[in-house]
């Protein structure tokens, strides 16, 4: 399961701004989406314009910077961590073990040059990341939270060997905890239309959800409860 941001051209009115700088594809690079040909969402009305706009705001307080071990239904061991610059080179490693089909559902196009997807995504000025390691301490899952004018934009990649087990949702109801922990009450995950990987997973959040589809994308926007409940263990 993987989601990205990523821009064609102004899809939205000025009210629903999405700048190309965050868990999309960097310095405006973009690839143009398919038609939407249909799925399992709806096509909801255009967001509407924040209330007060406001400049992405910085946590409340600082946001713990602890790991947490967990293990799978199958007992394989997992430690979730925040994640920064100093795990780009394990981060690079990750995306080499990806396919060319996952990597193009999460960043909407092919990755030429991950360096610099990554320099963006773990610079702790425009959000927070979680990496999911393995035993070995190689990372096999990345969540990107990155803030967007009083909202803030979910991404998550899963390697291909660990998709399908539950980390995905893990990341992104982590992710959503500490957007709640920011002082943000809006998420977003933008992706192609067809992804009903991602679709699903955000379903299980038990958030309202809005689906905006325009051109092969898919904006899925969840207005966030206002005590976000612990996030389970991957598998529950």
């Amino acid at each position: 399961m993987t989601a990205s941001h990523t821009h064609p051209r102004r899809l939205w009115n000025p009210s629903f701004r999405r700048s190309d700088r965050r868990c999309a594809v960097p310095d405006g690079q973009a690839a143009r989406q398919p038609a939407l040909t249909g799925g399992p969402f709806r096509v909801g009305r255009a967001h509407p314009a924040p209330l007060r706009p406001q400049a992405p705001p910085e946590p409340r307080e600082p946001l713990p910077d602890v790991a947490v071990r967990m293990s799978l239904p199958d007992g394989t061991a997992l430690t979730v961590r925040p994640t920064g610059p100093g795990d780009k080179a394990e981060a690079r490693a990750m995306h080499q073990r990806c396919s060319p089909a996952s990597l193009r559902s999460r960043y909407h196009g092919p990755v030429r040059d991950a360096d610099r997807y990554l320099d963006h995504l773990l610079n702790g000025r425009h959000g927070r990341s979680l990496a999911v390691t393995a035993a070995d301490g190689r990372i096999v899952a990345l969540g990107h939270l990155m803030w967007d004018d009083g909202k803030a934009e979910l991404a998550v990649l899963v390697e291909d060997a660990w998709q399908r087990r539950g980390l995905g949702l893990m990341l992104l109801r982590r992710l959503s905890a500490m957007a709640r922990e920011a002082g943000i009450g809006t998420v977003y995950a933008v992706t192609h239309a067809s992804n009903t990987g991602l679709i699903t997973t955000m379903r299980r959040l038990s958030a309202p959800l809005e689906f905006h589809a325009e051109d092969g994308t898919l904006v899925i926007t969840a207005v966030l409860a206002t005590a976000v409940p612990a996030a389970p263990q991957p598998g529950r």
